[in-house]
C-alpha cells in the first residue's frame, strides 16, 4: 500500500508573495485544523473593503460537499481553503458562480500539466473521469452586496490505503504532474485566476465564459441521470444555457435544470 506522500502544505506568506501585484487584494491565513473553511468564513466579520479572505486549513473534520455530503480530505494529502467574494446584487450572483469558479480550477490545473481535465456540473473537476477536486458556493447578504464563500478542496496524493465510498472514482495531482507542484503556487494561480475570471462574470456574466466550460464539459452529449430528492430525470446533456443552466434533452423536449440541489451521474441504460 501507497502512503500518503510527504507534501509540503501551503504558507500564507508564500502564497501572498507569489500572488505579487494582486498580493493587497487578499487577507489570507493558514490554521492548522477546523470544521470547515467555509463555516468560518461564512461566520466571520467582513474583510476591509475590496479584500477578498482566504482561509487554508491544513486539516478540516468536518469538511462539507454540496447536498450535505462530507468533503473526504486528510492531512497531508488534500488542499481545501476558501475564500469570500463581494458581489453587487446586480451582478446575477448565484446563477453560474460555481461553473465560473470551476473553469477557474481547471485552467489551472491544465497550465501546471494536468491533461484530460473535465467539468462536471455543477461544481466537480474530474480528469478522465475521476474525480480530483470540488467545490462548494454558499451565499450570505453582506453590507448591501452578496458574500460568496467558495470552498475548493483538491487531492494532492491520496494513500492507497484511504477507504473511499464504493464505486467513486477519484485521483489525484501526484499521479498526472511530476514532480509535485508547489501548493503555494497552486493556491496562488487558483486566487489569481478566481480574481481575473470573477470580475469577467461581475461584468459580463456567465454567457462571457460558457464557451470555456462547454469545451470541458464531461459528460457533453451523452444520456445522465439527474437525482433531486426522490425524483429522477433521464436525458442526454445539451451543455449549458448563459445563465449557467444545465440543458437535458428529455422525452418532453429541452429543459432547465436550475437547482443545485441534484446530482448528475452518467446512465448506462
Amino acid at each position: 500500500m501507497k502512503p500518503a506522500a510527504s507534501v509540503s502544505l501551503p504558507h500564507a506568506e508564500s502564497v501572498l508573495a507569489l500572488l505579487g501585484p494582486l498580493a493587497p487584494r487578499f487577507e489570507l491565513s493558514v490554521i492548522p485544523e477546523c470544521s470547515s473553511t467555509n463555516t468560518v468564513l461564512r461566520d466571520e466579520t467582513c474583510s476591509g473593503p475590496g479584500r477578498v479572505r482566504v482561509l487554508i486549513a491544513h486539516r478540516q473534520t468536518g469538511g462539507r460537499g454540496r447536498r450535505g455530503r462530507e468533503w473526504l480530505s486528510w492531512p497531508g494529502a488534500s488542499l481545501t481553503f476558501s475564500s469570500r467574494w463581494a458581489f453587487e446584487p446586480a451582478d446575477g450572483v448565484p446563477v453560474g458562480l460555481s461553473l465560473v469558479a470551476g473553469i477557474a480550477l481547471a485552467r489551472v490545473l491544465e497550465e501546471i500539466g494536468v491533461t484530460g481535465v473535465q467539468l462536471k456540473w455543477p461544481n466537480d473537476i474530474l480528469v478522465s473521469g475521476r474525480k480530483i477536486a470540488g467545490i462548494l458556493v454558499e451565499l450570505s447578504p453582506e453590507r448591501g452586496q452578496m458574500a460568496a464563500v467558495v470552498g475548493i478542496g483538491l487531492n494532492l496524493a491520496l494513500p492507497d490505503a484511504v477507504a473511499l465510498p464504493a464505486g467513486l472514482p477519484v485521483t489525484d495531482l501526484s499521479r498526472h504532474v511530476h514532480p509535485s507542484p508547489d501548493p503555494n503556487l497552486v493556491v496562488a494561480r487558483i486566487l489569481a485566476e478566481l480574481h481575473a475570471l470573477f470580475e469577467t462574470y461581475a461584468q459580463a456574466g456567465f454567457s462571457a465564459l460558457k464557451g470555456a466550460w462547454a469545451q470541458r464539459n464531461a459528460f457533453a452529449g451523452q444520456p445522465v441521470r439527474i437525482l433531486a430528492d426522490e425524483h429522477e430525470t433521464l436525458g442526454v446533456c445539451e451543455g449549458v444555457d448563459d445563465d449557467g443552466a444545465l440543458l437535458l434533452r428529455t422525452e418532453r423536449g429541452l429543459e432547465r435544470i436550475l437547482s443545485g440541489d441534484v446530482s448528475l451521474r452518467p446512465h448506462t441504460g
